[in-house]
């Protein structure tokens, strides 16, 4: 269960001034990408990151194992803004996205290789296109529910909220196959999932475990302890000296201004 109140305040009402269903899109990007790095086990970062040829064309948002999120998008506001005035807000997925795909990365440095999973952009949330790859895929049967929106009037610090809630089947001990005990369990588990509401999950009044237990306190469960998810960029005035150093001199004096080149990060908009 991943709640992502302050982080998605911060990064969509601080960072970024994005159009509403753009921010709604990348609230539901920084919860998955949440929800699945915590599934895995590295020592670098994991990246989720969205293509398409439609008006939101890039959307980025990437979490290391110490937890740090940071996220951006990349839209054509003219194209957004038409859509918002013909539709209204709640664009689905697929009329800001358009034909793409969704890359999830894990990144454990210059020494260690990459892993990558690549999906179709499909269906009408990001939460289709997860649950289509892990069905396309080998690895564990999973439900996910996805959810980003404004704040409710009373929770005020925060005016963007993102969660996500996922559940996944683990394997049979020593391979082997699922008896039907083990079958009517998940997909109790799944039924009992789908009956979250997005109220629910974006509550500043529930506590996750208040949540936990509305959804699975018959079944009975052990809750771990919370782990803080923060905001936190990579980058830097060195690192922005790293890539200005890859382009010709001719470039680099072309960017400048009074003798000066600025460059600003896409994540944070902090300027060197």
């Amino acid at each position: 269960l991943v709640r992502l109140n302050g982080v998605a305040g911060k990064i969509l009402g601080s960072h970024h001034a994005y159009p509403d269903d753009v921010s709604r899109v990348l609230g539901e990007a920084m919860a998955a990408a949440a929800a699945l790095a915590d599934g895995l086990k590295f020592d670098g970062s994991f990246t989720l990151q969205i293509q398409g040829d439609g008006p939101l064309h890039t959307l980025v948002t990437d979490i290391t194992n110490d937890r740090a999120m940071r996220g951006c998008a990349k839209f054509r506001e003219d194209d957004v803004q038409a859509l918002q005035e013909a539709g209204g807000q709640g664009s689905s997925l697929l009329d800001l996205l358009g034909t793409g795909h969704i890359a999830f990365t894990v990144d454990q440095g210059a020494d260690m290789e990459r892993y990558q999973g690549i999906i179709e952009l499909a269906g009408t949330s990001i939460g289709d296109c997860i649950h289509q790859y892990f069905q396309q895929s080998e690895q564990l049967e999973t439900a996910i529910k996805i959810v980003a929106g404004r704040a409710v009037a009373d929770y005020p610090e925060s005016p963007w909220q993102a969660s996500a809630l996922m559940v996944q089947r683990m394997p049979a001990e020593g391979g082997q196959p699922p008896s039907d005990e083990d079958e009517d369990a998940w997909r109790t588990a799944v039924i009992l999932l789908s009956s979250v509401s997005d109220e629910e999950l974006l509550s500043p009044t529930l506590t996750e475990e208040d949540v936990l237990s509305r959804l699975y306190g018959t079944v009975g469960g052990r809750v771990l302890d919370a782990r803080d998810i923060t905001v936190g960029c990579r980058c830097s005035r060195d690192r922005s000296a790293k890539i200005l150093a890859s382009f010709p001199m001719d470039e680099v004096l072309s960017m400048a201004e009074d003798g000066k080149v600025s460059m600003t990060c896409e994540f944070c908009e902090t300027t060197f």
